[in-house]
C-alpha cells in the first residue's frame, strides 16, 4: 500500500492514527515537528497527514508550502491532508495548497476514505 508521513506532536493522536493506517495496510512514519517531516519528505512518501498546529509555535502549513514549492525531496503534487480542531483554518489550508482539510476530531473512516480518494 502507501507510505504515509504523519506530522503531529501529540503522541497519542499520532500513535492512534499510525495504528489505523497500519490496519488499512499502509506504512506510517511519525514526525513530531517540521524538521523531522522535512527529513521524511522523500520521494518514497505517498502522502502526508499534517496537524496545522505543532509544538514550539510551528505551523504545519509551512511544511505544506515547502512541499508545494518543491523545497523538499517529495513531489510537489504529493497529497497533503491538513488536520486541525479549528475549522477557520480550512481556508488557510486550501490557500496553501492542501489536498484536503479534515477537522479534528475525525472518525477512522474519514481518514481512510479521504486517503483512498487521494491515492487512487
Amino acid at each position: 500500500m502507501a507510505r504515509i508521513a504523519l506530522v503531529d506532536d501529540d503522541r497519542t493522536s499520532a500513535d492512534l492514527l499510525k495504528l489505523l493506517l497500519q490496519l488499512d495496510g499502509h506504512t506510517a512514519v511519525i514526525c513530531r515537528d517540521v524538521e523531522q517531516a522535512r527529513g521524511a519528505a522523500t520521494t518514497g512518501v505517498d502522502a502526508f497527514i499534517v496537524d496545522i498546529r505543532l509544538a514550539n509555535d510551528q505551523d504545519g502549513l509551512d511544511l505544506l508550502r515547502a512541499i508545494r514549492r518543491g523545497e523538499t525531496a517529495a513531489r510537489a503534487d504529493t497529497p497533503v491532508i491538513i488536520t486541525s480542531g479549528d475549522y477557520r483554518r480550512a481556508t488557510d489550508a486550501q490557500a496553501a495548497g492542501a489536498s484536503r482539510f479534515i477537522r479534528k476530531p475525525f472518525s477512522p473512516e474519514t481518514i481512510s476514505e479521504v486517503l483512498g480518494q487521494l491515492l487512487s
